[in-house]
């Protein structure tokens, strides 16, 4: 029970001389983009809009992550048109993952679409940087509704540290304990706010692996993200953490 098959569990499930095994059902899962400045790649652009890589990148982190019931969708700042789309995601599928639309803009109109929609508000915004504005409800079906910020390191940050060990309890999987590394030079935290920062992890005599932070300029930074390994989670601030400080690590 909790326990998903690798290679070792399908060795096992064989030599048994059983054919079958009874699993859990891999959730349906679609992502959704929302933004009308938001293009395809290889379509053309104009100089105030920018790429759809969000979408990309999540169903890349999922895929890796075994999760392969994916589905994508783009939806402009339309909200009837949102309700409409929304509406058909919730009857088809599990679990919507939604980036943009969640903050207090004027254009921000996905948790107005989904409350029309009957999805349940469980909390809006955290204590964290970055993906401060994140939303979180449950549709009257069970149905899961993760609502991301639109800025690239804040919905794959917000992806890796709420989305995926959500689904994976929706499978019933064994609870995976956090990883935990020393921080690997002295870090200051200047905002009252959980902090995640990009890390990569670097093999030293001692104490062995730590996490040397590299941040980004922002969170719209994501090409500072390339090269690093994941991120780890710090106190609030204002607080200078020193080397050697334990710490969360999300890969």
């Amino acid at each position: 029970l909790g326990t998903r098959l690798g290679a070792p569990e399908l060795a096992v499930l064989a030599s048994a001389g059983l054919p079958r095994a009874e699993v859990r059902a891999e959730p349906r899962i679609v992502v959704v983009t929302t933004g009308d400045e938001l293009i395809e790649p290889g379509e053309p652009i104009e100089s105030w809009q920018v790429r759809r890589s969000n979408s990309h990148a999540m169903c890349g982190a999922l895929a890796l992550r075994g999760f392969t019931r994916l589905a994508q969708d783009h939806l402009p700042d339309d909200p009837a048109l949102l309700r409409e789309r929304l509406a058909a995601h919730l009857a088809t599928h599990d679990v919507l993952v939604l980036s943009g639309g969640v903050s207090m803009g004027r254009f921000d109109h996905v948790p107005g679409a989904l409350r029309d929609l009957g999805v349940a508000e469980i909390f809006h915004h955290v204590a964290q940087r970055p993906g401060k504005p994140m939303w979180f409800g449950v549709a009257s079906g069970g149905q899961a509704v993760y609502g991301l910020p639109g800025n690239p390191v804040s919905a794959l940050v917000c992806l890796v540290r709420y989305v995926v060990p959500g689904l994976m309890r929706s499978i019933g999987a064994s609870k995976v304990c956090v990883e935990a590394v020393p921080l690997g030079a002295n870090f200051r935290v200047k905002p009252a706010l959980w902090t995640f920062v990009p890390v990569t992890l670097d093999a030293r005599p001692t104490p062995g692996v730590v996490a040397v932070p590299k941040p980004t300029h922002g969170s719209g930074d994501f090409i500072s993200l390339l090269g690093t390994d994941g991120f780890i989670e710090l106190p609030p601030g204002p607080a200078e953490h020193p080397a050697g400080l334990m710490a969360p690590l999300y890969r």
